[in-house]
């Protein structure tokens, strides 16, 4: 299962908001068993190689206990930032909206079908 995890903060400039998306990105990879990938944008005639998208990780899902894992890194980061929203996006187009106040392991677990 492929999910799009889009990061968004009304207090992060682009910079920091990019800075968190990649340690982010870094954390689910070394503490879960979910691959993570940045999620790359359409190049701009005259510019060399991806660019990045702002915000966006790719996620696979290696195993069905990786919801546990990614919901305990989820609080860690929502514990350090407050002000950051998560968005998953199933390649149904299904979402789900997770914010530090509304963070639920069960919401999560429904939603990707655990």
């Amino acid at each position: 299962m492929v999910i799009t995890l889009a990061l968004s903060s009304k207090e992060l400039n682009d910079e920091h908001l990019q800075e968190l998306t990649n340690e982010l990105r870094k954390t689910l990879v070394e503490e879960t068993d979910i691959e993570a990938e940045l999620v790359e944008g359409a190049s701009e005639k005259g510019t060399r190689g991806e660019p990045i998208t702002l915000g966006l990780i790719a996620l696979t899902f290696l195993t069905s206990g990786a919801a546990v894992a990614m919901f305990n890194v989820f609080k860690l980061f929502f514990d350090r930032k407050k002000s950051l929203e998560l968005e998953m996006i199933r390649e149904d187009g299904a979402k789900i909206n997770i914010k530090a106040e509304n963070i639920s392991l069960e919401d999560l677990k429904g939603f990707l079908g655990n």
